[in-house]
């Protein structure tokens, strides 16, 4: 209650209960956002933890396509020629003649080729130059019934039993095949003779030898 004063002034009197809240009002619009601030300084790193055990190896991947063929490189020089080799050859026989136990076989030259030739002289074959030679030799004949014979290849005089094949006759084919082949490593005029020896002579003996240089060494 407000009361006035003869003069004009007034006394307010005691402020009433507060009433209640009004409805409220319409949301206004969101506002501009602000400028960004500073941004801060970079942390320090952490510690690096331990490693750990490598994985398995993976599965090979699939092998590339080929690339393509490089140019072929210069041929080299030629090396030098070789020591040229001379082909001495010969064909030696003893036909349709009787060969006792004991005896070397008698042999006669058919042909011979190469500088220079192979010679034979009765029994012995001579190879005229140094190298290695291979000498194959073939002894056929009539022994009789059970009956053995060898052929003993005789190198510079010296009986080779070592390399003397044999053979048996048997109760039904008293026909019989000697044969063998050797290398022989000769020096200049190495000879090469034949002996037989068996349990009877041979008749009808066929006895072939070939003789071809295969090395000058």
């Amino acid at each position: 209650m407000e009361h006035f004063c003869h003069n004009g002034c007034f006394i307010l009197g005691p402020t009433g209960p507060t009433g209640p809240m009004g409805i409220s009002g319409v949301t206004g619009p969101t506002g501009a956002t602000g400028a960004s601030g500073v941004t801060g300084p970079t942390g320090a790193t952490g510690a690096m933890g331990i490693t750990g055990p490598t994985g398995p190896t993976g599965a090979t991947g699939i092998t590339g396509s080929t690339g393509v063929t490089g140019p072929t490189g210069e041929t080299g020089p030629t090396g030098p020629t070789g020591p040229g080799l001379n082909n001495n050859y010969a064909f030696v026989v003893n036909q349709a003649t009787d060969i006792s136990s004991g005896n070397v076989i008698p042999l006669a030259l058919q042909f011979s080729g190469g500088t220079p030739n192979i010679t034979v002289s009765n029994a012995t074959i001579t190879l005229p130059s140094p190298g290695t030679y291979y000498v194959s030799f073939s002894l056929t004949g009539r022994f009789g019934v059970n009956q053995n014979g060898s052929i003993i290849p005789i190198i510079n005089g010296i009986p080779q039993d070592r390399l003397a094949p044999t053979n048996n006759t048997n109760s039904v084919n008293s026909d019989i095949t000697i044969q063998d082949g050797t290398l022989i490593q000769a020096s200049t005029n190495s000879t090469v003779q034949f002996l037989y020896t068996g349990s009877t002579a041979v008749s009808r003996a066929n006895f072939f030898v070939s003789v071809f240089k295969v090395s000058n060494l």
